[in-house]
């Protein structure tokens, strides 16, 4: 054997196979998963001018971006109806946020290892669903084992509800007394969310040692309000009347209608029985005629709907010449205003097709999560109060995640109202 410059001919033979060698024994440098050229789920989100909007569809598109972080559509407030789509892969997620500071994220996993037996060759893959921090939609199929053709289905979300719309049919994915903003922040998808909404609740209940909050405070009635609601958190039940005449904010002392009066143009209410009072209701100085429903104890009905006439003089009711129908409150103080022949708690022998919905005021406060869903006309009491030279009416609700809130409305002429005041109970002071 010879040398040369200190290194043996069989030494160098070898040499250009060492670093191959080093490369196989070194650890492999990490590499991002593989997501798989094809696309399981389109995302397709909206924002629209009442709030977001999207889809989800099955898809064949080719997928992009890896796994380590989530593909994101950012939305700002010029992007008003120009929809955008994310294809997301087994392994990918895919997050949407919106200009009101609102989020949706989908991940699409993988199932579980295929058992022996048939179709093991063809694994199943599921995706996951979160609004806003919160959980929504948990492993729902995307495509099974055995399926021998791709089976179409689609979802839609319309601001914080989920729709599964695969039959044809679309049906919620949450209850209809159960909000969004009800449910807990995912602590393990959304781990500083999850810690800021801790220490956002401790803080409120340290703020709050009656157990209420003013979400809404425009004027010195909230105060008072929160102080009559403090002592009983029924002080605004019109079926539990308690003593607050001496009270600066009351029940409406008004002149009861005169005998033999008669609901306007063949109304009714759907259900109990009512009475008709005289009082300005619209704060215009003019007296109106408003019907008060009584609608407790008939099934799933606890409401105490009104229905309002305006009127032309300030001296006593005379029906306004050429005024609008009447109004319905609290159906018709829904955003959509719909038609007197949609609000549940109303009937007349003259509607030939019949529509109800179970309305609902929007959220008194802008943004508040889950506030489209409050106050059903079902199980919401609406009470006529006055604080001061003004008619205010109270909307509290005895189901759902509406009965821990109280919100005081400020009827205007037209048919306009201005939300005033809205109170929350924290769920551990009931």
């Amino acid at each position: 054997m010879t040398a040369e410059n200190g290194i043996s001919t069989r030494a160098r033979r070898l040499w250009p196979l060492l670093p191959l060698a080093a490369a196989a024994l070194a650890p492999a440098a990490a590499q991002p998963p593989d997501c798989g050229a094809k696309a399981e789920i389109a995302l397709i989100c909206r924002q629209a001018p009442d709030g977001r909007k999207a889809s989800l569809v099955r898809t064949e598109l080719p997928a992009r971006g890896g796994c380590e972080r989530p593909l994101l559509e950012t939305f700002t407030d010029s992007d008003r109806d120009r929809p955008r789509s994310l294809a997301l892969a087994v392994g990918q997620s895919g997050e949407c946020r919106f200009a009101d500071g609102g989020s949706l994220r989908v991940r699409v996993q993988a199932g579980p290892p295929p058992p022996a037996g048939p179709c093991s060759g063809q694994p199943s893959a599921s995706f996951s669903l979160w609004l806003d921090d919160r959980r929504v939609a948990d492993r729902r199929e995307v495509r099974s084992r055995c399926e021998s053709a791709p089976a179409p289905w689609t979802y839609r979300v319309d601001g914080d509800a989920v729709y599964d719309c695969s039959n044809g049919d679309c049906g919620p994915l949450l209850a209809q007394d159960q909000a969004l903003a009800a449910l807990p922040v995912d602590a393990g998808e959304f781990p500083d969310a999850a810690a800021a909404a801790t220490a956002q609740a401790a803080a409120q209940a340290a703020a709050a040692p009656n157990g209420l909050q003013r979400l809404l405070d425009r004027g010195p009635v909230c105060a008072e309000a929160e102080r009559q609601l403090a002592l009983s958190w029924d002080a605004f039940d019109p079926f539990r009347r308690g003593d607050d005449a001496d009270a600066p904010l009351h029940r409406v002392a008004a002149s009861e209608a005169p005998a033999g009066t008669a609901m306007p143009d063949a109304l009714a209410f759907a259900h109990g029985a009512w009475r008709a009072f005289d009082f300005d209701f619209d704060n215009d100085g003019l007296i109106d005629r408003v019907y008060l429903g009584d609608a407790r104890d008939e099934g799933e009905w606890y409401a105490s709907p009104l229905l309002v006439v305006p009127g032309a003089s300030a001296q006593q009711f005379q029906a306004r010449a050429g005024a609008a129908a009447a109004q319905a409150v609290p159906c018709q103080w829904d955003g959509a205003r719909p038609p007197l022949s949609h609000c549940d708690d109303l009937r007349s022998p003259a509607w030939s097709r019949r529509q109800p919905l179970q309305q609902a005021v929007p959220a008194p406060l802008p943004g508040l999560p889950g506030g489209d869903a409050f106050f059903q006309t079902r199980t919401t009491t609406a009470l006529p109060l006055r604080y001061e030279d003004a008619t205010y009416v109270a909307l509290r609700s005895s189901a759902g995640s509406a009965r821990d809130y109280v919100a005081l409305y400020r009827p205007k002429p037209g048919g306009g109202r201005e939300a005033v005041c809205l109170i929350q109970r924290r769920p551990d002071a009931r």
